[in-house]
């Protein structure tokens, strides 16, 4: 035996050693930065419902769940393949043959990501302080686990006996953490809630002084189902006529939403109008409480967000939590085309007014003559018998509605029937909200994508049918109506039956029972069109639209729902 030939094999171990700690370092740190790229889409979801843990943790567990069965397929697909893959190199007596089941796993992670990158986000994540603190959170959770499971496993292989095949599978749990990635974030978001608890806090405590040390400003707070934003946006039009106004912007509908726009709050601001959104009861006490509105307006109430409210009296419950909670000596406005908001109407003890087309019941101020077509409405307003004729592009029967209802707090508030009018002319529909926008060769493109309850679906349809035309309509049906949501699809599509030429169903929840719906009215099968995302819908439609055809866009669901 030659005995030069020992230090050199010596050496050669000491190197594959080497090379095998190197391994183990990268490959831990490697995973953890998989882990934060794959994270993306769970930390917009969470940011989507709110930063809600409740809400997200439904989200997880909900059926047909599109990013939860890739990441679940990605982990799987990748453990197998790692196993496959170091069973074949088994025979190799080498540290290194330790890591080459990852090769697969990169692969599948470089498919992932690219899929992923190619989906369209409608709403990308916005880095807020609060979304950073959640990342770095995340991230520290995905190092130590990564790190762990690597110790972890290299400890438990020393207790195998030598030459084992089992050796060669201990970093497989590397290959299946992606699965883990959407409980990382509920985690960490758990980990984080106290601290945000108390920065919360802080925020709105300072808002709420802000707010109550404006004893001159008059503050409006606006909730219900739908057609709130519409009435913020429309009410501060014809404010904005006669007094500097500060409004809630977008869905700006929360405790911390309200609170960043108090901070612009200046002392040229006569009115300020808060949009007040719910997911569950209290949710309006807590931001009435916040605010303490001298003037409410409740919209219409119907069924929405059944996933957290459980049933239409809760919902109706919390939205009355706005009269309920608001100063003594206030005054309430309602819908009076809303059956639930008109037996608000009639239970509220404080000074209120009723208003709208006056379909269900009619109240001091609402509209007569009225034409509605898709360029817009005509129609008359009466206000405590007074008469104003108004033109406006805003589209629909319930737009007449919302202008009546903004119409009525106005002018108690001194703005002039002309000055209404006049800014009714120049108002422009909410994104997303029965938009028109003029397509090519003379198509109508009415979007409606922000949308999401019968009420407004019904509406909507009934809009559409005032087109000559062809008249296309694109859903996905709705989604967070509980136990009732299969129910609502169905009348949805009843209801769609007498109107669309063409319907175009969306995806694999909603559109079967909206299918069915349709089937039953007797509709024809062959103009049912079943794609399977926005996209493939857009692509039918470049194939079937005409000039002078028209199409409805009706719930683009948020990304959480893709």
């Amino acid at each position: 035996m030659n005995l030069d030939v020992l230090p050199l094999a010596e050496n050669f171990k000491d190197v594959l050693n080497v090379f095998s700690f190197l391994g183990f370092v990268l490959t831990g740190a490697l995973n953890a930065a998989f882990m934060i790229l794959i994270s993306y889409k769970f930390f917009q979801t969470m940011q989507q419902v709110g930063y809600r843990g409740d809400e997200y943790a439904v989200y997880l567990l909900r059926k047909r769940n599109g990013a939860i069965t890739r990441v679940f397929m990605l982990s799987l697909l990748s453990t197998l393949a790692f196993f496959l893959v170091n069973t074949a190199l088994s025979v190799v007596d080498n540290p290194l043959v330790n890591y080459c089941g990852f090769i697969p796993y990169l692969i599948f992670l470089a498919i992932y990501f690219g899929g992923e990158k190619r989906a369209k986000k409608k709403v990308p994540l916005v880095y807020t302080r609060r979304m950073l603190r959640l990342i770095i959170s995340f991230s520290v959770l995905t190092v130590l686990f990564s790190v762990i499971a690597m110790i972890g496993t290299n400890a438990l292989s020393t207790l195998l006996p030598q030459g084992s095949i089992l050796k060669n599978y201990r970093y497989f749990i590397l290959c299946f953490s992606p699965a883990l990635v959407p409980y990382t974030v509920l985690l960490a978001y758990y980990i984080n809630k106290p601290l945000e608890k108390r920065i919360n806090k802080k925020f709105v405590k300072k808002a709420e002084s802000a707010l109550e040390d404006r004893k001159d400003l008059i503050k409006i707070g606006i909730t219900g189902s739908y057609g709130k934003t519409s009435v913020k946006e429309i009410l501060k039009a014809f404010l904005s006529m006669k007094y500097e106004v500060l409004s809630t912007p977008e869905s700006y509908n929360t405790p911390l939403g309200i609170s960043k726009t108090v901070k612009n709050l200046d002392d040229n601001d006569k009115i300020f109008i808060a949009e007040m959104g719910a997911r569950r009861q209290g949710d309006i006490k807590e931001l009435t409480k916040m605010v303490k509105p001298d003037i409410a307006v409740i919209t219409g109430v119907t069924a929405q967000h059944l996933e957290t409210f459980k049933t239409l009296k809760a919902i109706e419950s919390t939205k009355y939590e706005l009269i309920a909670n608001m100063p003594a000596g206030g005054k309430a406005y309602f819908s009076s085309d809303n059956d639930i908001t008109a037996k608000m109407y009639e239970k509220c003890p404080y000074s209120k007014v009723l208003a709208g087309l006056g379909d269900k019941m009619r109240g001091s101020v609402y509209a007569e003559n009225v034409e509605i077509s898709l360029s817009g409405s005509k129609f008359t307003l009466v206000i405590n018998g007074e008469k104003v004729d108004i033109e406006t592009r805003l589209l629909g029967a319930h737009n007449v509605s919302n202008v009546a209802l903004a119409a009525a707090v106005a002018a108690d508030l001194g703005v002039s029937l002309k000055d209404i009018a006049l800014a009714a002319a120049s108002l422009k529909p909410v994104l997303h909200r029965l938009e028109r926008i003029d397509g090519k060769n003379g198509v109508i493109v009415i979007d409606d994508g922000y949308n999401s309850n019968p009420e407004g679906f019904k509406r909507a349809i009934e809009l559409l049918s005032s087109h000559g035309g062809k008249k296309y309509v694109v859903t996905p049906g709705f989604v967070e109506l509980g136990f009732s949501e299969n129910e609502y699809n169905f009348k949805a599509g009843e209801f769609m039956a007498g109107v669309a030429d063409k319907a175009i169903l969306v995806g694999r929840g909603g559109a079967l029972h909206v299918k069915e719906g349709l089937l039953y009215k007797g509709y024809d099968p062959a103009n049912i069109l079943m794609v399977a995302d926005l996209d493939e819908a857009k692509l039918k439609l470049t194939e079937l639209l005409r000039p002078g055809d028209a199409v409805l866009f009706e719930n683009d669901l948020m990304d959480k729902y893709l």
